[in-house]
């Protein structure tokens, strides 16, 4: 089953739906006030990928698996689609796709020239510091940079706000996207990702973006 896809330039992404039975899945809709969420599995070099979206955007991006202990990065694995829990035309909402077009970029070459995907608002606590500091990191820390979880604080209005951030990061629902993997410590270690648990993930996302050595 082959679903349109939005293109950019000359560039496609494919969207051929593989059914996969040893994924675990939610087995209903979450429903948000802009209408219920699909989820999609998608490959990527550094493991599966699971996606969930309603109509207006985002709601979840974010690796498969608790831990990096098996973690074994493929540059040779394509992002693609290998499940869809439902696969109606009507529920392959276009902040997916283009998450899906975001992450083949991103995989490939730099995406600052690529929109960001649409973020579904629900997801985001109006005037919180941890909405503040994830919208601010979004739009201020760029492909191939890096920033302290203390000027992080400081361009959210708070330089003594660290651990603040330092939560905001640990419970991001968009990975890669809203990039919490670029924020590192003042003294230039590369501190905790996913709460410690996917730190090497964490080292290989920065060094894909030439942000480190």
């Amino acid at each position: 089953m082959t679903l349109p896809i939005i293109s950019r330039s000359s560039r496609r992404a494919s969207w051929n739906i593989r059914k996969i039975s040893n994924i675990a899945m939610p087995q209903r809709k979450i429903i948000c006030k802009y209408g219920p969420t699909n989820s999609y599995i998608v490959s990527s070099p550094i493991g599966d990928v699971e996606i969930i979206s309603c109509p207006k955007g985002l709601h979840s991006v974010k690796q498969v698996g608790d831990t990096d202990e098996y973690f074994s990065p493929d540059t040779g694995v394509n992002v693609d689609v290998k499940f869809q829990l439902y696969k109606d035309n009507g529920y392959t909402y276009k902040p997916a796709i283009q998450c899906l077009e975001w992450l083949q970029f991103y995989f490939k070459s730099s995406v600052d020239q690529l929109k960001i995907p649409l973020l579904c608002q629900s997801i985001f606590t109006e005037g919180s510091f941890t909405s503040t500091a994830q919208k601010v990191l979004t739009e201020k820390v760029l492909y191939g940079q890096t920033i302290s979880y203390k000027n992080l604080a400081a361009l959210c209005g708070n330089e003594k706000a660290c651990r603040a951030v330092g939560m905001a990061m640990r419970n991001n629902p968009i990975s890669f996207i809203v990039p919490c993997h670029r924020v590192i410590t003042h003294s230039g270690h590369l501190g905790n990702y996913s709460g410690g648990h996917k730190n090497k993930i964490k080292q290989w996302l920065l060094t894909h973006e030439n942000a480190i050595p």
